[in-house]
């Protein structure tokens, strides 16, 4: 929708007609007939052989588009009646087939307004796993089967949608009207996204909560309520969303109709007129804009506007500190952003969220001016080292960088709102620096790069240099330990990591991961000490069954990831007394038995054969609550025929296809040596 139409025009008829190129063109979601107009003319009608496919949910563009290139159309089928019954009776009562006979009338009255459309059918069944009350159920009911005019799949999502929207707590119903600042199909970050709603005053913690993790008990409601989809997970956690274009559109005008949100967008669905200059609150900058023309649009609101997204490669709204009353300055899509466009942004006394990307190499130095900031994120950018005035941010509590940025030598315990430190990287650190870091009393999460710095000074003195960083490091992480640190994790790169004497146990934590790592480690004996672990990642990890047994005794264990892990060419046996708590694991080469992992729902699992061979007892047992598998079987196709794996690819899929919880299954056959490649 961005693509100006000369360009849409050179880029495509010209070269096709020149070449005589065939071609196969997929236009995904087009709801008007404009645009097709102008890309319709831009393909060549008589290329035999080429293949045009354009989806829309409006029966009128179908028919239009189709016509003018002599094409046909398509009609989706909705879900027939037992499909949607299934979808539906899943989401809710976590059975395929079975549904209280209470519910059973209204479930078909509900369906029947559905009529097929999965999405639909999400969307309010996820509404309804939260009501018991048939009540409830009724009400439901009679809201979505009121008679709707126009277009029944858009009038029935509107119904639906609205249903759950007001439904919604109204500060989690601010959360979602906030998701309209992203353009469509747009990946969203969880941390940055929660980040956000905290600046913008929408987080009401509960007692005994910090305010970032209510802002994650508002994300996981909208993932429930299936408003936001999960996007990419890691290892059991979802760390981005994306928001589906039906529900991005009903955002939209809801929050154009509330005033919630204006985006300067080149598209024109939504105006901003002159009447609307005093009201804009919180602006998105989207799509393929002239330069001229978001700096003529913006120059009246400037001193109104409290929060700023930049999805676009834009510096017209410069100087930032015409924004006097931003709260949020979100410029993550200004890659040419530069130093002189951040001056003087110390008089934003307002400011509680910053983000910059693009060719920044200096902050400024008056920046610990900014007394409300709580969330500095730089990453992308290209400062590799941070002003003295850094530590003044008295209220600062999110603090992410790139690698090898270096903080400043001394005042750094002065920072006692810091509660999350992404990015430090340590062997570039001043000691002093790491010395007064043990001081953070507030700290929960800190994200350390583990690699070489690369210095003027002699071998000698660089390798004396790493061992005092790791002597004081070691001393500030058992503080930490002691004070709020819940999350540990090292990013390691080229540079071997080892669990050395050094490094002490800490018990306290409910984090830990070691990702990346380019040699093998062992799985330290400390953690069996660490009763408080929730979740635990090792890259490339030898495992022992004793390593089993260890981790199995840790009774808050519920995340368990060991990928690229070496058994030393052993099977090795879950056994039925262990990880009673464990719902997420990424193994490699074991073996179930009866009654294991009894809460296990997710499992991926790694068989190499060609260091172990064949064993008949190989996916036997698994958890009955298991819903979702993933199995890669990899090997060396001299060492491993193709139909051995063939057979044991064949054996999980008739163990997934007999299982009482009949859970999703992907199998993969690798070549080992390519996976080394």
């Amino acid at each position: 929708k961005c693509i100006h139409k000369l360009d849409f025009n050179l880029l495509f008829h010209d070269k096709i007609k020149t070449t005589c190129a065939r071609y196969i063109i997929v236009v995904d979601d087009i709801w008007s007939p404009e645009p097709w107009n102008f890309i319709g003319e831009a393909l060549v009608k008589t290329s035999h052989g080429s293949i045009i496919i354009l989806t829309t949910r409006v029966k009128e563009v179908a028919i239009s588009s189709s016509s003018s290139h002599g094409g046909f159309v398509y009609q989706m089928k909705h879900l027939d009646g037992a499909h949607s019954k299934r979808l539906f009776y899943k989401r809710i009562f976590d059975c395929e087939e079975k549904c209280p006979p209470k519910f059973e009338l209204a479930s078909e009255e509900i369906l029947k307004r559905c009529d097929g459309i999965p999405l639909a059918i999400i969307s309010i069944s996820s509404f309804l796993a939260d009501h018991e009350s048939l009540y409830h159920w009724n009400e439901v009911k009679k809201i979505i089967s009121s008679p709707l005019p126009g277009n029944e799949y858009l009038e029935t999502m509107q119904s639906v949608l609205a249903l759950s929207y007001y439904n919604l707590p109204h500060d989690i119903r601010s959360c979602l009207l906030y998701l309209s600042a992203f353009p469509e199909d747009c990946e969203i970050a969880k941390s940055s996204l929660v980040s956000r709603w905290i600046a913008e005053g929408f987080i009401n913690a509960r007692p005994g909560e910090n305010v970032y993790e209510a802002g994650l008990r508002y994300f996981n409601v909208l993932i429930n309520r299936s408003l936001i989809q999960p996007w990419n997970e890691h290892y059991g956690e979802v760390l981005t969303c994306r928001v589906h274009d039906v529900i991005l559109n009903f955002i939209v005008s809801k929050s154009v109709e509330e005033n919630f949100l204006f985006l300067l967008d080149p598209s024109g669905l939504v105006p901003l007129q002159h009447s609307n200059y005093c009201k804009v609150r919180r602006l998105s900058l989207q799509g393929n804009y002239c330069q001229e023309e978001f700096a003529s649009r913006m120059m009246p609101i400037k001193l109104h506007v409290r929060s700023l997204i930049c999805s676009v490669d834009y510096t017209g709204f410069h100087p930032l500190s015409e924004f006097k009353v931003a709260r949020v300055l979100d410029l993550d899509g200004c890659q040419s952003l530069t130093n002189n466009h951040l001056a003087n942004i110390e008089k934003l006394v307002h400011l509680q969220y910053l983000r910059i990307r693009g060719r920044v190499t200096v902050l400024p130095a008056n920046i610990g001016r900014l007394q409300h900031l709580e969330t500095l994120d730089i990453r992308g950018s290209e400062v590799k080292e941070l002003p003295p005035s850094i530590v003044l941010l008295q209220r600062l509590a999110r603090l992410s960088v790139s690698q090898d940025v270096k903080f400043p030598a001394e005042g750094v315990s002065k920072m006692q709102a810091l509660e999350e430190l992404t990015g430090l990287t340590l062997f570039c650190q001043p000691g002093s620096f790491l010395k007064e870091l043990g001081e953070l009393t507030k700290l929960r999460v800190l994200v350390v790069y583990w690699k070489a710095y690369h210095a003027r000074d002699s071998d000698e003195a660089q390798a004396e240099h790493k061992k005092s960083c790791k002597k004081i490091f070691t001393s500030s992480l058992n503080a930490l330990d002691r004070h709020s640190l819940h999350s540990l994790d090292f990013v390691v790169f080229m540079e071997r990591f080892l669990f050395d004497p050094w490094f002490l146990a800490l018990q306290n934590l409910k984090r830990f991961g070691v990702e990346s790592t380019p040699r093998m480690i062992n799985i330290p004996s400390w953690i069996r000490l660490a009763a408080k672990l929730e979740k635990l990642e090792l890259s490339k990890a030898y495992v022992t069954q004793n390593d089993f047994e260890m981790l199995g005794d840790l009774k808050a264990l519920e995340y368990l990831a060991l990928p690229c892990s070496d058994t030393r060419g052993s099977w090795l046996t879950i056994s039925n007394h262990g990880f009673r708590c464990l719902k997420f694991a990424f193994l490699c080469n074991v073996l179930f038995m009866p009654d294991s992992m009894p809460n296990l729902k997710d499992l991926r699992i790694d068989i190499v054969l060609d260091e172990v061979g064949e064993n008949d007892s190989v996916f036997e047992h698994l958890p009955s609550t298991l819903c979702r598998v993933n199995v890669d079987i990899i090997g060396n196709p001299p060492s491993t025929p193709r139909d051995v794996a063939s057979e044991l690819e064949e054996k999980i899929l008739n163990v997934a296809k007999t299982h009482p919880n009949r859970p999703t299954l992907t199998t993969r056959t690798l070549d080992r040596d390519i996976l080394v490649d």
